[in-house]
């Protein structure tokens, strides 16, 4: 039984979270969403980790497995690809609001942060996306 997709659903429930907290916070301008879209984006990455580990665990059962889909490995590498840069994407993010406890404030200094939220998002997606076309189109991961 593949183990990835069960470490999956925190981590992307946590960053889109974030994403949209930090956008509720500049808008109200308030404390506690930024605050609570903080610890989402910190959880969020930590909890990223082990879904990388449990997503390249999963692959090599499945390419060492007698039966495997022909083009699986292509559709594997670029889910595994977004996934790095989705983890090196929020890593940046994280270090710089946790440098810059008032980061929201300052309207130059935030554009950085909210780029990389905003292309974080989008590889969240993305990378769900390339795993929804490995599990439902290849069949990786389904036992038949």
């Amino acid at each position: 039984m593949p183990i990835h997709p069960l470490t999956v659903h925190l981590p992307i429930g946590l960053l889109l979270g974030n994403l949209v907290l930090t956008l509720l916070a500049l808008r109200k301008r308030d404390v506690a969403l930024e605050q609570a879209a903080y610890h989402c984006l910190w959880l969020g990455f930590l909890f990223i980790l082990p879904a990388v580990a449990a997503g390249t665990w999963d692959a090599v059962r499945y390419l060492t497995s007698p039966v495997t889909h022909p083009e699986a490995l292509i559709w594997i590498n670029a889910h595994a690809a977004s996934g790095i840069v989705l983890a090196g994407i929020y890593w940046q993010a994280w270090q710089i609001r946790r440098r810059n406890v008032n980061l929201l404030s300052d309207r130059l200094a935030r554009r950085g942060y909210l780029a990389r939220l905003a292309i974080g998002a989008a590889l969240v997606l993305l990378s769900g996306w390339l795993g929804g076309h490995l599990v439902y189109v290849l069949g990786v991961g389904i036992q038949q």
